[in-house]
């Protein structure tokens, strides 16, 4: 018989798990890929070279990043201790980044295709004694220094699939920036997409405002190779060099 007790325990479970599905997880790492400890609010994780924090309620929460190392000297270790704000229902990755402020590089849906770096230590709060099998768990290369940051295979191939629809160098220059304000790429994916551009201005254009977010510039000499004339490559190179 359904009785109005059986009816608050329904809205109850339903409310529940409403609340549940709005909280959102958390994957942390250095721009460096160093080691480091962390406080999140106040649980302190072990040293790892990532961290996780699982069915993280939306807000505001304080964190506290050291990083830990023979090297690291006691007067530079504390690179980020401040409050962070959380968005709800979703997996976020995120990064302190060389000027020690806390960057979500990657927001994807909650517990969606969850991106976890193989082979590597880590601290993890929030989901004690579940296993990371997901079924749509994806992996990627520990030694690829952009593996925090750059844009993913398949949101690549879209862009790749965006520009190549399309016939004007015009709009294709404006998807690019809009592409390249939100992700940030490898020299060998910018070198890429210069090739869908026939005008020497065009490549120019895009060069210069895609190398604020290439994640490996060591090796941006490969970006070089998509020109034609010496003279873009040497205007490119004083434009990085500041001149």
């Amino acid at each position: 018989m359904f009785t109005k007790l059986s009816f608050a325990l329904i809205l109850i479970t339903l409310l529940f798990a409403k609340s549940y599905s709005q909280n959102s997880y958390l994957q942390l790492s250095l721009y460096d890929d160093g080691d480091f400890s962390v406080t999140f609010d106040n649980t302190q994780l072990s040293t790892g070279n990532y961290a996780e924090f699982d069915n993280v309620s939306p807000g505001e929460h304080s964190l506290k990043i050291v990083r830990e190392g023979t090297n690291v000297p006691p007067q530079a270790n504390v690179i980020f201790d401040g409050k962070i704000k959380i968005p709800a229902g979703l997996d976020l990755y995120a990064v302190i980044d060389e000027y020690n402020a806390f960057s979500i590089y990657k927001k994807k849906g909650y517990g969606i295709k969850r991106i976890f770096p193989s082979g590597e230590s880590v601290s993890k709060c929030g989901d004690e004694g579940k296993s990371n099998n997901y079924k749509d768990k994806e992996t990627y290369n520990v030694s690829d220094e952009c593996r925090y940051k750059v844009m993913k295979n398949e949101d690549f191939k879209d862009l790749k699939g965006s520009v190549s629809n399309r016939s004007f160098e015009t709009s294709n220059v404006s998807i690019l920036k809009s592409a390249i304000d939100a992700n940030s790429f490898t020299s060998e994916q910018l070198k890429e997409l210069l090739g869908y551009f026939t005008f020497e201005d065009s490549k120019l254009e895009i060069a210069k405002y895609g190398y604020k977010k290439i994640c490996d510039t060591k090796n941006f000499f490969k970006v070089y190779e998509a020109f034609t004339f010496d003279s873009s490559i040497e205007e490119l190179k004083n434009y990085i060099s500041g001149k």
